[in-house]
């Protein structure tokens, strides 16, 4: 057999999820990306088998070990057959890849993935995956994706392949490596108890409101409590919400990022979080944890698997500073997180619990946030292209809103999941709202105070 590897902290981040649910599907990721243009799918499976040997987080496989995960990477793998679906309605569509959504992805009984091809009922060709997060984050499947479209056209038209893809494994060893550095982690502490520390214990806003906190200071009777038990392993259904921003709103967030250096993600932070404070007693302190695929160099855009590290995300914010400010501090706050990137979730999870004697299904972040910054281009085609998450059915954050720039209409999609026992339909689609309102504000008057932007929030 290959080398065994230890799980490295991004897949540990992943792997602490199983060990706190019943149930196994919110440690997978389901996606699909269909084209405007007919797909030769014979050509595209022997394009797949490419792929598997230019990526090699499609050879990835895992075993127990003396009851601790391992991985390894199989030296080669092919696959003989994908079904290829065809679809006459849009709902036939939807039913059939929700409800494969919903079925666990067994990664410890090697079935790391499934990937189906299909014909879209509105004259698309597409690609359905369904794979394990151990496996893959986001970017890593939309690299999968770019990667094998690539080498499918080069199939096509006889042209050159795409560059090389970089080995996952090169960095699973370099992370256990960047693990023994001490010193390093010592001082990535040392900054999180500093961090987690100002403004004392942190306390939950959820997008709902403060019903949910005050049911709990009744059930335990404790007025002064301040985190819930947010992550029930029980009473974690999810539903599904996909809701746009228009391509001149869009267009217009998107370039003002572009022209000020502005990390999105941050932007759409701000005016998240300004909402959970207007509807939670306006406080100034508000917890969200951000989904960070920490692919920053050349090399890192050019390999699949998990590299995404979850990042807490505390922001303090007077109703006295600008818009502009806020937006500032939100940087400052991504930018002290980034410089400890290689700092394990688990452990600053692990730190503020004992510092607040949370336990474990106590949860102070009331929302996630991944932006995914794909192109509206693939390989350099201008072709039309759909991209969409799906409902896992299952989830242990009351809200994860998945951003990206939409490809097909030029705009921006946000894929909500949400916990429905907490959060019903109609408040996500206030948060939704609220959130462009706020944003769209922010960029036309910096100078806005958040005190105004408060003031204009609407349940």
């Amino acid at each position: 057999m290959s080398e065994l590897y230890n799980l490295i902290p991004s897949q540990e981040n992943i792997y602490t999820l199983v060990k706190y649910s019943f149930h196994k599907q919110i440690v997978q990721v389901p996606s699909s990306v269909s084209f405007d243009y007919d797909i030769d799918f014979s050509l595209l499976l022997k394009a797949l088998n490419i792929e598997i040997e230019r990526n090699d987080c499609l050879r990835l496989r895992f075993k127990e070990v003396d009851g601790v995960i391992k991985e390894y990477f199989l030296p080669e793998y092919k696959i003989h057959r994908v079904p290829v679906l065809t679809f006459n309605t849009k709902e036939e569509q939807e039913k059939y890849f929700d409800k494969d959504a919903q079925t666990p992805v067994y990664f410890l009984k090697d079935e790391c993935y499934r990937i189906k091809f299909f014909r879209a009922y509105n004259g698309y060709s597409g690609i359905y995956f369904n794979v394990s997060h151990l496996v893959m984050d986001a970017m890593g499947i939309f690299i999968f994706y770019t990667d094998l479209m690539g080498v499918y056209k080069a199939l096509a038209t006889g042209s050159e392949l795409p560059p090389p893809m970089f080995r996952y494994e090169d960095y699973i060893k370099s992370e256990h490596e960047k693990m023994k550095n001490t010193a390093r982690l010592e001082k990535s502490a040392e900054f999180y108890k500093q961090y987690f520390a100002k403004g004392g214990e942190p306390g939950y806003a959820g997008i709902h409101g403060p019903e949910f906190l005050e049911r709990e200071r009744k059930r335990t009777h404790n007025p002064a409590l301040k985190v819930p038990t947010a992550y029930s392993p029980i009473y974690d259904k999810s539903a599904f919400l996909i809701l746009d921003i228009d391509a001149e709103k869009g267009q217009k967030i998107l370039s003002f990022c572009r022209e000020k250096s502005i990390a999105p993600e941050m932007l759409f932070i701000l005016a998240m979080r300004t909402y959970c404070s207007a509807v939670n007693y306006r406080t100034p302190d508000v917890f969200c944890n951000l989904m960070c695929g920490k692919r920053i160099t050349y090399k890192d855009q050019r390999m699949g698997g998990c590299v995404a590290q979850t990042l807490q995300v505390r922001t303090i914010i007077p109703e006295t500073d600008t818009f502009a400010e806020a937006l500032d501090e939100c940087l400052t706050v991504r930018n002290q997180l980034f410089r400890n990137l290689n700092y394990p979730f688990t452990y600053s999870r692990g730190m503020l619990m004992k510092m607040y004697n949370h336990k474990v299904i106590q949860g102070v972040s009331a929302f996630m946030v991944s932006w995914l910054p794909f192109s509206s281009a693939v390989n350099g085609s201008d072709l039309a292209m759909e991209f969409r998450t799906y409902n896992l059915g299952r989830y242990f954050n009351p809200l994860y809103a998945i951003v990206f720039p939409n490809p097909h209409t030029g705009g921006i999609s946000i894929n909500y999941m949400y916990r429905y026992k907490i959060v019903n339909e109609k408040t996500v689609r206030s948060f939704h709202k609220n959130t462009v309102d706020i944003i769209m504000k922010g960029i036309e008057n910096p100078d806005i105070t958040i005190r105004e932007l408060l003031n204009g929030v609407t349940r």
